[in-house]
C-alpha cells in the first residue's frame, strides 16, 4: 500500500513520520500554478496499489482484496484552499496529536480544498457535503506556504474526483474514528479515493492526475505518460571515442539539454554559459491524454457498469 493511501485510508492509525520533523514551510515560486506547487515536496508513490483500474474505485463497485471503493464521483470545481489539521508525532508515541495548523511542531499538515459540486455522478455523498459544496483533504507539502498556494487557486481547475467522507470512510474500513476532536474534523472533510483526482486545469486542457504518479495515471487512463523525471530530458546521440595506441579515451562531450538552464549551479561572473544544440529535439511532453469530457464519459461508463450512475439517462 502507498504511503499516501495509508495516510488517507488510516488517518487516525499509528504513523512515523518523525522523518518530517522539523521541515519548515518555505517560500515556492509565486508564479507556479496550483498544482505544480501541491506536487513539489508532497508525499510520493513508494509501494503497490490495491486496485488495478478505474472501475474498482467506482461507487458501487466490489471490494478489491482490501481496496473498497468511493464513496462518490463527482464533478467539482476547486473554489479555495483552507487550513484543515496538523499532527505532531514521536518516534515513541502510538498516537498522533493534533497541534494548530501553523504550530511548528506540526510534523504532517492536511489543507481542506473547497470544492463546489458541479454534479455527482455516481453514487451519492453523505456527511460533510453542505451548501453544494465538499472540502477535501490534501496533504499540505512543506514547501509551500498555505498564502501560496491561496493566491494560485484559481489555476487549480476543474476536476473528477472520487471521494468518501473521511469518518464514513474509517468506519467503513473498521477503524472508526473515537476520539471527539478527530471525529468532528473527519465529519466535515472528504479524502480522495485511490488518488483519483483528475483535473483539468483550464477550459479543454489536457487532464492531469495531480496525486497520482504520471505512469501509473497512464496506466489506468489508456494514454502513454511521460515520467516525471524524464519529462524535459533529451535523449544525447551516442558517441563512440577512438582510444589511441596507449588505451588512452577522451572523455566525450557532454551535449547541453535545455533542462540543465533550469538545475544547474549558477555561473559565476567570469563563466559564460554555452548555448544549447540549435538542433536539440523539442522537450518531451504528453499529448495524448484525454479532455475532462472525455474522461467523463469514460467515468460514467464504468458508473452505468456497476449501476450506480445517478442519471440513468447518462447511460
Amino acid at each position: 500500500m502507498t504511503r499516501r493511501l495509508l495516510l488517507a485510508f488510516a488517518l487516525i492509525a499509528a504513523v512515523t513520520v518523525g522523518a518530517l520533523t522539523g521541515q519548515a514551510l518555505t517560500s515556492g515560486a509565486p508564479d507556479r500554478p496550483f498544482w505544480a506547487k501541491i506536487r513539489y515536496g508532497a508525499g510520493v508513490n513508494d509501494g503497490d496499489y490495491l486496485f488495478d483500474s478505474v472501475a474498482d474505485i467506482t461507487p458501487g463497485a466490489a471490494d478489491s482484496g482490501a481496496f473498497k471503493a468511493a464513496e462518490a464521483l463527482i464533478q467539482g470545481t476547486i473554489e479555495d484552499i483552507e487550513p484543515g489539521i496538523a499532527f505532531a508525532s514521536d518516534d515513541a508515541e502510538s498516537t498522533v496529536t493534533v497541534v494548530p495548523y501553523d504550530s511548528e511542531d506540526a510534523a504532517m499538515r492536511y489543507a481542506s480544498l473547497v470544492v463546489r459540486v458541479d454534479a455527482v455522478l455516481a453514487g451519492e455523498l453523505g456527511r460533510g457535503y453542505t451548501d453544494g459544496r465538499i472540502r477535501l483533504q490534501i496533504e499540505h507539502p512543506a514547501t509551500v506556504t498555505l498564502a501560496e498556494l491561496k493566491d494560485s487557486i484559481g489555476t487549480a481547475g476543474t476536476g473528477l474526483m472520487y471521494v468518501h467522507n473521511l469518518a464514513e470512510r474509517q468506519a467503513l474500513v473498521g477503524r472508526p474514528i473515537t476520539d471527539p476532536t478527530l471525529l468532528a474534523y473527519a465529519g466535515t472533510v472528504h479524502v480522495p479515493i485511490g488518488e483519483g483526482l483528475f483535473v483539468a486545469e483550464s477550459v479543454g486542457s489536457p487532464v492531469i492526475a495531480p496525486l497520482m504518479d504520471p505512469a501509473r495515471a497512464g496506466d489506468l487512463l489508456g494514454y502513454a505518460a511521460v515520467p516525471e523525471d524524464e519529462v524535459g530530458v533529451i535523449d544525447e546521440p551516442a558517441t563512440t571515442a577512438t582510444c589511441d595506441d596507449d588505451g588512452i579515451c577522451p572523455t566525450p562531450t557532454k551535449t547541453t539539454k535545455p533542462t540543465d538552464w533550469a538545475t544547474s549551479v549558477p555561473l559565476t561572473e567570469d563563466e559564460e554559459p554555452t548555448a544549447p544544440s540549435p538542433t536539440a529535439a523539442p522537450v518531451t511532453e504528453p499529448t495524448d491524454a484525454p479532455t475532462l469530457a472525455d474522461l467523463r464519459a469514460t467515468l460514467l461508463a464504468a458508473a452505468c457498469a456497476e449501476g450506480t450512475a445517478t442519471d440513468p439517462t447518462a447511460c
